[in-house]
């Protein structure tokens, strides 16, 4: 096993102002776990979904992924609607179902020989829990907006989370918010004293802004004609760049991965890499 992925996997609802409705599968570690099998990486996948989670999506996902990590439990999945209003506006409620206390799932004892082991984005208490049982290993971390209350008010919380870490993949805004600077780079330098190993920010269009803590690198996004949907870009990139990374291959070659995966994810519906 090279990449174990934990976190959510969800049944997202897209709802239009005409009230027309897509339910499409999501969550952003199997977004991140799609990603990385495609880019060859031998992939675990660590999470819980309920009784109602579509039997074929899970088929296709053990096309590519391990999923002996995967609890299905009494109950409903986590449900995310993202709720579009004619003003413009977005209400993105979530039903959470099953995935309460994620950083406690039970990791199969056959993943624990993992090179990285990736934590998606959950509570920030719930992901010190996770880093906590997978003592003396390599971390990589991601974000999300959802916590960004969190991220702004737990300040220490944070820094001891980071701490534990080998490589850690927010977002501009993340970045700025966790750390209470107001300029980008010296918001990731912050973040590499508090002792993230590799800093990765993704800036969408902008591309990509890495730190190692001798230099900064900034790679540009690639081309596209169209993009259909920009759900899961951020998480398809930091499959495409664990997948290289795992297999020691040099930064570039992995930056350069995330990037062409983060396109691909572009030009499709949905936050996985696969369709189903």
């Amino acid at each position: 096993m090279e990449l174990v992925v934990l976190g959510h996997v969800a049944i997202d609802h897209v709802i239009f102002p005409n009230k027309k409705e897509i339910i499409l599968p999501g969550g952003a570690a199997t977004a991140v776990a799609t990603s990385a099998a495609l880019s060859g990486a031998k992939v675990g996948l660590v999470t819980k979904v309920g009784k109602d989670f579509p039997k074929e999506w899970l088929e296709k996902l053990e096309q590519i992924i391990d999923i002996r990590g995967v609890q299905i439990l009494e109950g409903n999945t986590i449900h995310i609607y993202m709720i579009y209003h004619e003003d413009g506006s977005v209400d993105a409620p979530v039903d959470m179902g099953v995935a309460q206390k994620m950083g406690e799932t039970k990791i199969p004892e056959e993943y624990l020989n993992a090179k990285i082991f990736h934590i998606s984005p959950i509570p920030p208490e719930e992901q010190l829990k996770a880093i906590k049982r997978l003592k003396g290993k390599r971390i990589s971390l991601d974000f999300n907006p959802t916590y960004m209350e969190d991220y702004r008010t737990k300040k220490d919380l944070m820094m001891e989370i980071i701490s534990k870490t080998e490589i850690i993949f927010p977002n501009e805004r993340e970045a700025l918010t966790i750390t209470g600077e107001r300029d980008i780079k010296k918001a990731i330098e912050k973040l590499h004293t508090w002792g993230a190993k590799i800093v990765v920010v993704t800036m969408g269009e902008k591309g990509v802004l890495l730190y190692n803590g001798e230099s900064f690198m900034h790679f540009k996004a690639l081309p596209i004609d169209e993009i259909i949907d920009p759900t899961g870009a951020g998480d398809a990139f930091a499959g495409g760049f664990l997948a290289y990374y795992a297999k020691e291959k040099p930064i570039e070659e992995c930056i350069k991965q995330g990037l062409l995966r983060a396109r691909e994810v572009l030009k499709k519906k949905g936050s996985w890499s696969i369709e189903v």
